[in-house]
């Protein structure tokens, strides 16, 4: 011990503890054990290796994927599309991103958290594998890395050799070995491709025909509408006036408006039964006749089209059944090329196995089995796995590239003949360790100014991986159907982050949950104080409010997993010291839960009104911190903090604020006040009901839900698809609604609405 520390603790080795106790007052030694590692620079000299040897050889630079970050650098033509193989149904979002990526030399993804990230790579390692393709799946993220290698383990086992260092290296082992025990194939490689062609045919025709439903049904709407405006004017229905006017009166009307032998009298004998008046002129009222008849004529046509398509119960099924056979086609082709492969060239696998335990580099045996192990995972410093070389792999994959700096991704991209990158600019970013002064010198010495860097989203200090790729490929595209987080929690980060662009579609049955809101706002009147140390802050009512949260979650929810979230570090360690005995609980800052997710998060917000207002701003500017803290959520979200404050403060504590006193589901009314009177009148009209509008069922909402005989029955009007929309996801996402809000949901065309008696008439569809 060293001379002039008091001893907080006498030294006991044989009794040290397993932690340090950093909250007792005053200076001085602890007896616990304590590990010191230091980090190797290994990984970095390896990458400055790397960049040197792509400066040393620019000329190839043009055959991969990094040549899409240079300015100016000519685009390739697109790549034959193969099949896609998707052994995880991909949704159109995800599919349009498939196809990019197996033609385009780059292509960037943004995904937002829930959208389906790592079922997006998978599909789109099985689709270049099974197009005989090499493939590598990269990140920053070793949690990233490992979530896409269990789903494809999950599939096949050997699928994707995880591989790197130290442990990783023995999986990689017991990658290959698995390989080379698979078994062989059950059916022939001809009789694979042609049940997965006939599946894809089959699931595109289901997709033709919800198109064909989404097409008839906006035209009919449209009709609808012109139909009713056109009687408005008239006066009188179209079958009214057929009464009165006898057969063909549209045809005669039409003939008459442009009549001058004895127009005028001719006109107002063809007129007398309606009783309409002509003070505009007999030709413009028998031109309005003609016109309704018109419109009521293909209206009756449409209608016929629509009402002889299957029903939406039919359609669903029909979905459900066309996806579950390409998902099992997908899988069969897909593990049946990876066995048949490793079949085959069984000495290339075997050498490389047994390559792993000599001294010296194997790169030679990688290179000779990589056309027979095809798929690979890897973090990125590890990726010097592999021999170096341009376009090694014919696809490589970027996951979490938003926490990635831009030079680790270029050797990965100078190794990639295509490369996909994935990320989200608004969750947590990249953090540089490079120097201001010496990112500053490196400019100077290959005289790149700052403007040019920040004009291309190339600074290494300033932007990610994802921003340099984004820009480079003009955009990306959006992962946009989300299916993590109860809706009335996942509505506030689409709003506030998102702009609105993402469908909810999260299933909430069967899940853990409470008999109580989404999101849940416990009040603390706390007081921040700052940590040991002093670099961080603590409120320690919050921390006696928080655990009497997970003593109430563990008490109601026994098979739920729940977790602790705040973003300081001095709470965490606070409350480390209460709940480190709960298995069920994680704790820890908001890095610690990124790629993560549990039934119920509880966030605690430490800020307090004991110190002066800007002292916790770097939240409120932190609004990634926000995101990927929100969206951890499955079934809840309990917000630990002082509400008059964060009223105050504003920002996202203020918007969670507003949402845990009004879910968003039960704001406003998605219907304008027209339509939600007929609809409203539609079904009240039935005896014995009751009719309430705008009601959220099963967390998502119904435009009216109907109650006879103590049964609900949920209505959900269809408007249309939106401007922009392919008409086959629109309707399939309200099939998909439909499914969601419960098995006795109806989806209720707003065609059905404009013309009293149709909002009534085949509820059952």
């Amino acid at each position: 011990m060293t001379s002039g520390w008091p001893a907080w603790r006498n030294s006991a080795p044989g009794q040290l503890t397993d932690h340090v106790d950093a909250t007792s007052p005053g200076a001085g030694a602890r007896n616990a054990a304590v590990l010191f590692a230091v980090a190797s620079a290994g990984y970095a000299k390896g990458l400055l290796r790397d960049l040197d040897r792509i400066i040393e050889k620019p000329a190839v630079i043009s055959g991969s994927a990094l040549a899409a970050l240079l300015p100016g650098a000519a685009t390739p033509r697109p790549e034959p599309l193969p099949p896609l193989v998707m052994p995880r149904a991909a949704n159109p979002a995800q599919r349009a991103v498939l196809r990019s990526a197996m033609t385009e030399r780059l292509t960037v993804a943004t995904g937002p958290p829930g959208t389906g990230k790592s079922q997006l790579v998978v599909d789109a390692a099985a689709t270049a594998i099974t197009a005989g393709q090499s493939v590598l799946v990269a990140s920053t993220n070793n949690q990233a890395v490992d979530e896409v290698w269990e789903r494809c383990e999950q599939i096949m086992p050997g699928l994707l050799v995880r591989t790197g260092s130290g442990d990783n290296r023995d999986t990689e082992a017991h990658g290959l070995k698995r390989l080379l025990g698979a078994e062989p194939p059950e059916r022939s490689p001809e009789t694979r491709r042609a049940a997965h062609q006939h599946a894809t045919r089959q699931l595109g025709a289901v997709e033709t025909e919800l198109c064909r439903v989404a097409e008839q049904e906006a035209e009919l709407l449209a009709l609808g509408r012109a139909r009713t405006a056109a009687t408005h004017r008239v006066g009188q229905p179209a079958d009214q006036l057929a009464r009165l006017l006898g057969a063909r009166w549209g045809a005669r009307a039409r003939a008459l408006a442009e009549a001058w032998f004895f127009g005028e009298w001719r006109r107002r004998r063809f007129l007398r039964p309606t009783g309409l008046p002509a003070t505009d002129g007999t030709s413009e009222t028998c031109t309005t006749l003609a016109d309704l008849d018109e419109i009521d004529d293909r209206w009756r046509t449409a209608r016929a089209a629509v009402e002889s398509a299957r029903s939406d119960i039919a359609l669903t099924a029909a979905l459900a059944a066309a996806e579950q056979n390409l998902e099992r086609a997908s899988a069969e082709l897909l593990t049946g090329a990876v066995r048949d492969n490793a079949r085959t060239e069984r000495q290339a696998i075997e050498n490389l196995r047994r390559a792993q335990g000599r001294q010296g580099s194997d790169w030679g045996e990688v290179r000779r089995a990589l056309p027979h192990v095809r798929g690979w995972a890897v973090t990125s410093l590890s990726a010097q796995r592999f021999p170096f070389g341009a376009a090694l792999f014919d696809l490589v994959i970027i996951d979490e590239a938003s926490q990635c700096g831009i030079p680790a991704v270029v050797p990965l991209l100078f190794q990639a003949r295509r490369a996909l990158v994935i990320g989200d600019a608004m969750q947590l970013p990249h953090i540089s360790t490079l120097p201001a002064q010496t990112d500053a010198a490196l400019r100077r010495r290959h005289v790149i100014a700052r403007e040019w860097l920040a004009e291309h989203q190339l600074s290494p200090v300033r932007h990610s991986a994802f921003a340099a790729t984004e820009h480079a490929a003009g955009g990306s595209l959006l992962l946009d159907e989300h299916y993590r987080c109860h809706p009335d929690i996942a509505a506030v980060p689409n709003r506030l982050f998102y702009g609105g662009r993402l469908t909810v579609l999260t299933d909430v049955r069967g899940r853990p949950a409470l008999d109580a809101p989404a999101i849940i706002w416990k009040q603390v009147h706390g007081h921040a104080q700052r940590g040991p140390g002093g670099a961080s802050w603590r409120n320690l009512p919050e921390v006696k409010q928080v655990l009497a949260c997970v003593e109430e979650l563990l008490a109601k929810l026994p098979t739920a997993e729940i977790g602790v979230v705040t973003p300081y570090r001095a709470q965490v360690d606070e409350l480390d010291r209460r709940l480190r005995d709960h298995d069920r609980v994680q704790l820890g800052t908001v890095h610690t839960f990124q790629g993560g997710e549990r039934d119920v998060m509880v966030l605690s917000l430490v800020a307090a009104a004991n110190g002066a207002p800007r002292r916790f701003d770097w939240i409120d500017q932190q609004r990634e911190l926000w995101n990927v803290a929100i969206t951890r959520a499955r079934s809840h979200l309990v917000v630990v903090g002082d509400e008059a404050l964060w009223e105050r403060r504003g920002g996202v504590g203020a918007e969670l604020l507003r949402a845990a006193r009004a879910p968003e589901s039960a704001l406003g009314n998605a219907l304008d006040d027209d339509l939600a009177g007929r609809l409203y009148g539609a079904l009240s009209e039935q005896p014995g009901v009751s009719v309430e509008l705008g009601v959220a069922v099963n967390g998502h909402r119904a435009d009216a839900v109907l109650t006879a005989d103590g049964r609900d029955q949920s209505f959900v009007v269809d408007l249309g698809t939106p401007v922009g929309m392919d008409p086959t996801t629109h309707l399939r996402r309200m099939l998909r609604q439909r499914e969601l809000l419960g098995a006795d949901t109806v989806r209720l065309p707003a065609w059905r609405l404009i013309d009293s008696g149709d909002a009534s008439d085949r509820l059952d569809r």
